[in-house]
């Protein structure tokens, strides 16, 4: 008889501590953009909030470059320099990333299907490994006139840790082409994080404005 109270003891503190918790949070974007022939830089400072749009989780700025290597393939460089809230200390953490991608578009019709293939690092902690991803997001949009809905589909695969894919998004939204120049991109992703000591569900809302130069 005791075995099984232990037995049941047991189970209810590893529900415990692999217990789900859900969050909703907001992004907000500006993006600056600017094509040179087979080259688009791009500039973006982003505001983002959680516990439940509550709390400052994070603010960055990002550079970025990509270079149309044939038709339909681009490669591309990020770094983005990001000032994040430490749950723990009450601070911050002022962290650098850099990203190395490789896209590819094609259109059929009124359609575009893109996949976007990234490799991913970041600073961390000194007692923290720099957490390293592999990324591959599906996209897939149709244009009408000038708004461009769009679902797609995102996962996290990290090298250090356990090795394992560890956050999928799945996101839906449009794009609204405001002028030849400016356009907004309102969207709603779905973020899953497991294999992890800390399950999370975030429902996210963003809206991000943009500026062709």
């Amino acid at each position: 008889m005791n075995k099984y109270i232990v037995v049941i003891l047991l189970s209810i503190t590893n529900l415990g501590n692999a217990q789900i918790v859900s969050d909703a949070r907001l992004w907000t974007a500006i993006s600056i953009n600017k094509e040179f022939d087979k080259f688009e830089l791009s500039f973006n400072e982003e505001f983002r909030l959680d516990e439940n749009m509550s709390h400052i989780d994070k603010v960055f700025s990002e550079l970025g470059a990509s270079y149309k290597i044939l038709k339909g393939f681009d490669v591309s460089f990020n770094y983005r320099f990001s000032r994040e809230n430490d749950y723990e200390t009450g601070n911050y953490d002022l962290n650098s990333r850099i990203d190395l991608g490789l896209s590819y578009k094609h259109k059929i019709n009124d359609f575009r299907i893109s996949n976007r293939l990234k490799y991913q690092t970041e600073t961390a902690n000194p007692y923290e490994n720099n957490p390293t991803y592999l990324r591959n997001k599906l996209t897939t949009s149709y244009k009408l006139n000038d708004i461009a809905p769009f679902i797609s589909y995102e996962f996290f695969y990290q090298f250090n840790e356990e090795s394992v894919i560890n956050r999928t998004r799945i996101s839906i939204g449009s794009k609204y082409k405001l002028n030849k120049n400016n356009s907004i991109k309102m969207f709603y992703i779905f973020e899953d994080k497991f294999n992890t000591t800390r399950l999370k569900h975030s429902h996210i809302y963003g809206i991000n404005y943009s500026i062709d130069i």
